[in-house]
């Protein structure tokens, strides 16, 4: 059950995402052959990895017709690609989650970025008070938390610590890691998939950090 609730964008791509995919590689001809692919995954990875799509998704009004989904894993998935992180269900994961936090409710301190939980203490004292499940979620939570905070809101944790109201970015980073080391590592319900993206995440984070803050600063508008 855990395994459906994960992040995730690549199943759940709209008709307008393959008309866009269509549009930049078979823009006057028939696109049967690629319909075809887009229905396979190893395909439609292969076709979201090519560089027309990202550089097309970045430059042409085209791009304002696909989903949100589409649109974070593409750009997740080349930020990656780009510091050799090949995992492609790490990307998946990753936009998913970033195409869910940027949009959401910001009633639901669990989802919502910066005026959420940003405090380390505030995750510590909800996590130190439950057991079993609830405990394996805080910490998830906690670790997507944090990795949305570092990856595409590096300056305001940094004004934060400058302010002496919060941590440095390395501290965030640092209680990310733990965190989604401990849903890989002691979960009682963590499995296959999850376990293997929460590793993954622990040991790669400062460069998928890095990663998303490059995406951030050059590609993607959050606002102030």
């Amino acid at each position: 059950m855990l395994e459906h609730w994960m992040p995730s964008c690549r199943s759940r791509f709209t008709q307008r995402d393959f008309d866009f995919v269509a549009s930049v590689l078979a823009p006057a001809g028939p696109d049967c052959h690629l319909a075809k692919l887009w229905k396979d995954s190893e395909g439609m990875r292969e076709m979201l990895d090519l560089r027309e799509i990202f550089h097309c998704l970045i430059e042409s009004p085209a791009a304002l017709q696909v989903s949100p989904r589409f649109y974070f894993y593409v750009m997740v998935r080349h930020a990656f690609l780009q510091a050799e992180l090949g995992d492609v269900e790490l990307a998946d994961y990753v936009a998913g989650l970033l195409a869910k936090r940027v949009s959401a409710d910001g009633s639901d301190p669990l989802q919502d970025v910066t005026g959420g939980f940003t405090h380390a203490a505030e995750f510590l004292s909800f996590i130190g008070s439950s057991r079993g499940r609830m405990r394996y979620h805080l910490q998830v939570a906690a670790g997507n938390q944090f990795l949305v905070l570092t990856g595409l809101y590096p300056d305001f944790i940094r004004r934060r610590s400058e302010r002496g109201e919060a941590p440095d970015l390395g501290f965030y980073e640092s209680f990310a890691q733990r965190s989604f080391r401990i849903a890989a590592d002691h979960s009682p319900v963590s499995r296959g998939r999850s376990r293997r993206i929460f590793g993954t995440l622990a040991e790669t984070l400062p460069a998928a950090r890095r990663s998303l803050n490059r995406m951030a600063e050059e590609f993607v508008f959050l606002g102030e």
